[in-house]
């Protein structure tokens, strides 16, 4: 507080050693720093609440997309099985999730699909082998088309980076169903081979046998899928 203040306020509370009294100047003084100092609370409060409101209004906005990304990122997953072939080959389990029966599509120690499920993966082996070759060109063409899906066309930093951690996890786990699927129906010829181990010819050597056996079933795969398996 400045003296001419102190002044004032002594003056006006009779507590001036002189029997002078407060002039004009500063009593308009006083009043000026007491309506700034009201002033600056008010300013401080209304900042306050402004940025709160933003924020919370930030957090409904960042709420919603993800909900929008969400769904736009199970489709864009239920697109990709599609395309992989996944969906021919399973079936729907009394639970809701989908399961898959190898020894549904082996017969006299070959695979035996029917034609759509033959084709289907076929030419999803195909694809998801050619898509897997390049993983970072992979996870941009599923961000993209959760974008475009989703209608979402800016977003934020830390939006973006949830995004592709969630699309990673993703990615991955349709690598995981495609291989497990190729990897389910060479372990049900596996057991054909060892039923019938002739058609590896003399091989004795236990180790050297099991790895053949491995080998050929993948082998049988790859025939049917025209690629190679996913490693």
């Amino acid at each position: 507080m400045t003296d001419s203040c102190k002044k004032a306020l002594e003056k006006i509370a009779g507590g001036a050693k002189d029997d002078s009294r407060a002039t004009t100047d500063d009593l308009q003084g006083l009043l000026l720093q007491i309506v700034f100092a009201l002033l600056m609370i008010f300013i401080i409060a209304y900042f306050i609440f402004v940025s709160e409101t933003r924020k919370n209004e930030t957090e409904q906005i960042m709420d919603l997309n993800r909900q929008k990304l969400v769904l736009a990122l199970e489709k864009t997953v239920e697109n990709r099985r599609v395309r992989y072939g996944l969906n021919a080959l399973m079936t729907q389990g009394t639970d809701g999730r989908r399961v898959f029966d190898a020894d549904a599509h082996v017969s006299g120690g070959r695979l035996d699909l029917a034609p759509a499920a033959r084709s289907a993966f076929s030419s999803g082996s195909a694809a998801a082998f050619s898509d897997y070759s390049d993983g970072e060109k992979l996870e941009k063409d599923w961000y993209d088309e959760v974008v475009k899906i989703s209608g979402i066309e800016d977003l934020a930093g830390e939006e973006e980076e949830w995004l592709k951690k969630e699309i990673a996890e993703r990615v991955e786990t349709v690598r995981l169903d495609v291989r497990g699927v190729q990897r389910a129906l060479a372990a049900r010829l596996q057991l054909a081979l060892i039923e019938n181990p002739c058609e590896l010819g003399s091989i004795r050597d236990a180790n050297a046998l099991a790895a053949a056996i491995k080998d050929k079933s993948l082998d049988m795969v790859e025939e049917v899928v025209g690629t190679e398996v996913l490693p």
